[in-house]
């Protein structure tokens, strides 16, 4: 069954199916059946766990480097908040950047140039 990335509550199943499902893909779902809401949302809640800890993880290696890098010197020398907003960044930052490319996908799946 083709799926209708056109079909906004089926867009947002496939956005949670591809980028917070059991296999993690940057290409949108547009084949269904989707997954049901409940399994979609606690799996998307479990990823966004991992994906904080992950950015928190790099904040922290960031601001205990060695680096005289500007990002590094302004963690250290703001501590706590600046690691929280480096965390926030990160995490943001990759998943606005895999949300991007996931769009770019369904631009391409609904034949629509991804340059327009």
């Amino acid at each position: 069954m083709h799926l209708d990335l056109h079909h906004r509550p089926t867009l947002l199943k496939s956005w949670l199916a591809s980028l917070h499902g059991p296999q993690v893909s940057l290409r949108p779902a547009t084949v269904g059946p989707l997954p049901g809401w409940g399994a979609l949302v606690r799996t998307a809640v479990a990823w966004h766990v991992a994906y904080a800890l992950a950015g928190y993880a790099g904040a922290l290696v960031i601001a205990r480097s060695s680096s005289t890098s500007a990002v590094a010197a302004t963690l250290r020398e703001h501590g706590t908040p600046a690691v929280v907003g480096a965390t926030l960044a990160i995490w943001w930052g990759a998943v606005a950047a895999s949300t991007a490319l996931w769009w770019v996908g369904v631009r391409q799946a609904r034949g629509v140039s991804a340059c327009r």
